[in-house]
């Protein structure tokens, strides 16, 4: 599974966001009757093996190193069993969680993709991980990147650690660059420059365009808050899709397919197109360089991608979460499992074998991360925009949401439609709200 693949999980979330509204009404009364009870208890040691289960929604280069570190935590002691369970992408792995809950028999340790954790965290389903943290002094939150940890912290509380957190970086076509008379090295710092840039790689031939685009959610956030929006009000109770700022970006957007200098293609699709060398820079996710190095043939280069007025770059990729419902012995066993999945050592395992970035500081400083930034500088691009980093969306219906904004983007940018029909867009997420 490639870097894009795992990003682009509003392709799923299209037909899933149904299920997904169903779900949540379904789960309300449910999710009320749990309230607090299992939140903050601790027990301090096992007195009889347990078993438990992590759903991930990793494909199979990505799931190789983890089940590594499961064997490997297996071995290293006799009381705790854990088991990796494949469930499918992002918006699978949510559906058949949510399912799960209802059910009474969830695991207690789940993966789950940024934009997708606002059902379980408004209706208190995730243990928040500060108890385990402040009562566990061999355990140094201070370590881990703040930029990283914003994604999986709600209402000032710690609720899951990282895993295959990234950013989008902006990929270089560098021998179109060179073709176009343009310097390789210089990249496009804000969206002006992107266009010129663009304009003149795809003067190249009609076959070549200067960037492509698609409609991934977190890609569409870091444009709109490149521009300047945002989607929610800062209590996610009112949509501000069809705000100046947001009509400006998707304008610009149109603008650029218009023009010629971009093209709108995602999927595979999109990732054939990166492959063929006719497309001059795009947006993909820090864990496609791996992707890049694997299926292309041209020189390439990563700049960063926080164009715009306002300096933004969404995360994306996924953090492990303690799920309720679940005894306080499997609860002990999820913290012992989940410091060993984060550890300094595995995260510079995890990181040489995925290449995600990894979320310790110390990970970071480690000779062998040290020695890979060193001699391939691209991987560098990624910590460096970090600063710039948001957090993604935590609203409860947000499958559904997305697809609506999603609908809207593809009729401005593809069918000419005006960008006032935001206007309508915007009503329909408050209904939703």
């Amino acid at each position: 599974m490639n870097g894009e693949k795992i990003s682009d999980a509003g392709v799923v979330m299209k037909k899933s966001a149904a299920l997904f509204v169903v779900l949540v009404i379904i789960t309300g009364v449910f999710f009320s009757g749990c309230g607090n009870k299992e939140e903050g208890v601790q027990i301090t040691e096992l007195t009889a093996p347990v078993s438990i289960q992590v759903w991930y929604s990793l494909g199979a280069k990505y799931s190789a190193p983890l089940d590594v570190i499961i064997n490997q935590f297996n071995e290293s002691q006799s009381m705790i069993t854990v088991e990796g369970v494949y469930q499918g992408g992002y918006a699978t792995t949510q559906e058949k969680l949510l399912a799960a809950y209802v059910a009474g028999e969830p695991p207690v340790l789940a993966q789950l993709e940024q934009s997708l954790v606002g059902a379980f965290v408004a209706n208190e389903a995730l243990i928040p991980l500060d108890s385990f943290i402040k009562s566990d002094k061999d355990f140094d939150v201070k370590d881990f990147n703040k930029y990283i940890t914003q994604g999986a912290t709600y209402n000032k509380k710690l609720y899951g650690l990282p895993i295959n957190v990234s950013t989008p970086v902006l990929y270089l076509n560098r021998d179109l660059f060179k073709q176009a008379g343009l310097d390789p090295d210089k990249y496009p710092t804000t969206w002006d420059e992107a266009y010129n840039i663009a304009k003149k790689i795809s003067d190249l031939g009609p076959d070549v365009y200067g960037l492509r685009i698609y409609n991934s959610g977190w890609i569409i956030d870091s444009l709109f808050h490149q521009f300047g929006g945002t989607i929610f009000d800062k209590n996610n109770t009112s949509c501000l899709v069809n705000s100046k700022e947001i009509k400006e970006a998707m304008a610009f957007w149109q603008k650029m397919v218009i023009d010629g200098v971009a093209v709108y293609q995602g999927g595979k699709d999109g990732s054939t197109m990166d492959a063929s060398g006719t497309v001059g820079m795009v947006m993909r996710s820090t864990g496609s360089i791996a992707w890049f190095k694997d299926n292309v043939t041209f020189d390439w280069g990563v700049a960063p991608f926080t164009l715009g007025t306002t300096k933004a770059v969404s995360l994306g990729g996924g953090n492990i979460y303690m799920v309720k419902k679940t005894t306080p012995e499997e609860q002990f066993a999820a913290w012992q499992f989940l410091k060993y999945l984060t550890n300094t050592e595995n995260q510079v395992y995890w990181s040489t074998n995925t290449g995600y970035m990894v979320s310790r500081k110390s990970a970071k400083e480690s000779p062998e991360i040290q020695v890979i930034l060193k001699e391939d500088p691209r991987y560098n691009v990624t910590y460096d925009q970090l600063e710039h980093a948001f957090a993604r969306p935590t609203v409860e219906a947000w499958p559904e949401i997305e697809d609506l904004i999603q609908e809207a983007m593809t009729r401005i940018i593809l069918e000419g439609a005006s960008v006032d029909i935001l206007d309508q867009t915007a009503d329909d997420i408050d209904e939703i709200l």
